[in-house]
């Protein structure tokens, strides 16, 4: 064992994970914590051999280890795969928009408190029995070492960057490549991580790092939903699918580590919507800021901007407000999310806003397939007869306009689907003896799409069109794409007293009448009588 008292002596600075002043040298030369067992990359000149037992010349030559051949790679856990896949998608974010805080400090405590509770890393005992858990990045001065804190205002320490932009991706660590790694998986724990089944361990998958993110932005109140947050992916802003492909070079994949990273289906709503809950409840997170009427996730104001989508009138933001305020969707304890509540659950916003703005056309239109049509014949007539006044809002041409252009929208997004290409450019493979072979196939598999390609269309591929949380653009003057923001309410509404109503007095349920039947079928069949009497 290394002589630890002399060491302190060369070595004096604080240790980042527990700060201990307590160091010893590793095989390689470099300090490492004696009291947690963390490594540093600053290393010692050795000059006489005796210092460091059982060690060649040729390790501790410049106090650095020399790497082996690129087809071994490093020895990495599962784990830090999900590390380098949340870090880019947090990029990601990032290049769209969102806060830098949102990785620096949100995403960064969330996923540190997941590794505590999971017991992957700062704790005793890891699964892994790994001693060392995140190192730090030689290019990047963070405080990924630190003990995870949420306090009740989630004060969180800043992720500092060196002056100059870091490449890398979270601290991956560089452990020694081990001679005896798993053949059945490139990650050391990759088998073990497929077959572990702890009860009350939420185990990380590749829709849990969706299910993260979007737990950052609601934290942050980011002006991104879950639904914008599933489309960016599905448009490829956001790494999902085979996010693998941005590991380093040196981080081998392959085996069970398949099974782990590879995914072959889209993300949807409920799924992620329900892990996300699942991941706050595990992590005791504390109540989450407010969604008060300032915010991008109020229904106010999301309604507001669903209606501009949809193209329709402006005048119908004041009926949205109003039955906002009538029904209490909008209160602060209803929006707000807290995981540590009885009845842990957060509202869908967006789907949300949705729902009023249905609600709203039900109170003006009834939407009993009759009165729409009815009230659009009298809007048709009166425009023709008055075209330099106002115009009335016709819901028939509404109807026309949108159809067509959600056709067309929808034709666009089966065709890129139907497109879309699942094999990734960084080929899978069972073990490293076929490693040859994978690579040789796709080689193959990118030649013959590319002939395939020139002989059926010659046409350029067409970029990937920017990100925007408008997936409709609505212009004044374009004769094909009525714009139907400035139209009138006023052949639905009429004047009562001081204040405006709707001139349909009735709200059509489309359930009711189906339930009345079902409640009939199920007395007649208890009394045993034929339900179709």
């Amino acid at each position: 064992m290394v002589n630890v008292c002399k060491c302190q002596k060369e070595f004096k600075e604080r240790c980042t994970q527990c700060a201990a002043v307590s160091w010893g040298l590793t095989d390689e030369g470099k300090y490492y914590c004696t009291s947690c067992h963390n490594v540093t990359e600053r290393s010692k000149e050795v000059i006489n051999t005796g210092a460091i037992p059982n060690t060649k010349i040729q390790a501790i030559n410049r106090g650095l280890k020399r790497k082996r051949k690129l087809e071994r790679g490093w020895d990495w856990y599962v784990c830090e795969g999900f590390q380098h896949i949340l870090y880019q998608q947090a990029e990601a974010l990032k290049t769209l928009g969102v806060g830098p805080e949102l990785k620096n400090e949100v995403l960064h405590n969330f996923w540190k408190r997941y590794l505590q509770k999971s017991k992957q890393a700062y704790c005793k005992n890891p699964v892994c029995r790994r001693k060392v858990t995140v190192l730090e990045d030689n290019q990047s001065h963070s405080d990924w070492e630190s003990e995870p804190e949420l306090p009740s205002d989630f004060s969180c320490p800043s992720f500092v960057e060196s002056g100059t932009e870091s490449q890398k991706p979270f601290p991956i660590s560089k452990a020694s490549q081990s001679e005896t790694a798993s053949i059945c998986s490139g990650s050391l724990d990759g088998v073990e991580y497929s077959l572990r089944k702890e009860k009350g361990i939420v185990k990380m998958t590749v829709p849990r790092t969706l299910a993260f993110c979007y737990l950052s932005l609601l934290w942050q109140r980011e002006t991104v939903t879950l639904s914008d947050l599933l489309r960016f992916v599905e448009e490829g802003h956001i790494p999902y699918i085979n996010a693998f492909q941005h590991f380093p070079e040196e981080m081998k994949l392959y085996g069970r580590d398949k099974g782990i990273f590879a995914i072959e289906s889209w993300p949807t709503y409920e799924e992620i919507y329900k892990k996300m809950i699942e991941i706050a409840k595990f992590l005791d997170l504390p109540r989450f800021p407010d969604i008060t009427e300032d915010c991008y996730l109020h229904p106010n104001i999301l309604c507001m901007k669903y209606l501009m989508e949809v193209n329709l009138p402006d005048e119908m933001n004041d009926l949205t407000c109003q039955v906002v305020k009538m029904t209490g969707v909008g209160e602060v304890d209803f929006l707000t999310f807290d995981p540590i509540a009885k009845m842990a659950k957060t509202v869908k916003y967006d789907v949300q806003a949705v729902a009023v703005i249905v609600v709203v056309l039900k109170l003006l239109f009834l939407l009993d397939d009759n009165l729409e049509w009815s009230l659009s014949n009298t809007a048709e007539k009166h425009n023709e007869n008055n075209k330099e006044d106002r115009p009335w809002f016709d819901f028939r041409k509404w109807y026309q306009v949108m159809k067509k252009s959600i056709d067309e929208k929808k034709q666009e997004w089966e065709e890129a689907r139907a497109k879309y290409l699942w094999k990734s450019e960084k080929p899978l493979y069972h073990s490293s003896i076929d490693r040859a072979v994978a690579f040789k196939r796709r080689e193959m598999v990118v030649d013959l799409q590319k002939q395939f390609s020139t002989l059926v269309d010659s046409t350029p591929t067409v970029g990937r069109k920017k990100p925007s949380s408008f997936q409709f653009n609505w212009a004044e003057g374009d004769a094909a794409r009525t714009c139907f923001h400035g139209h009138s309410l006023q052949g639905i509404l009429k004047n009562k007293g001081q204040s405006l109503t709707t001139k349909n007095s009735l709200y059509w349920l489309s359930t009711q009448k189906f339930c009345r039947r079902f409640s009939n079928f199920i007395k007649r069949k208890r009394k045993g009588r034929n339900p179709g009497q």
